[in-house]
Formats: C-alpha cells, sequence, structure tokens
C-alpha cells in the first residue's frame, strides 16, 4: 500500500477567486434576506431558558 503525497497544483493567481467560490460566497452572504423565515426576529433574548 503506498500513498501518494501529491498535493493539488498551485493556481497560477491564488488572490482570484473562481466561479465556484463566488457562487458559494454569493449564497452566503444572502443567507439572512429571507423575510418569510422562522423565527427570523428573534434573538437568544426571546427564547426562554431551558435550565
Amino acid at each position: 500500500m503506498e500513498q501518494s503525497n501529491d498535493p493539488p497544483s498551485t493556481p497560477k493567481d491564488a488572490t482570484k477567486a473562481t466561479e465556484d467560490q463566488r457562487a458559494l460566497q454569493d449564497k452566503l452572504d444572502r443567507r439572512n434576506e429571507d423575510p418569510d423565515a422562522p423565527a427570523r426576529s428573534q434573538t437568544r433574548h426571546d427564547i426562554p431558558d431551558e435550565t
């Protein structure tokens, strides 16, 4: 059993985002934009303590 230790090739310019990275970041940036989401306006102070 020989393990390969070949790291992925280094991109020419690692400072530029790929299209997949841009799409994921856009999705993450917009995750709190649903006005009809359940408990959207709830904070930790509104939830009863269960201790």
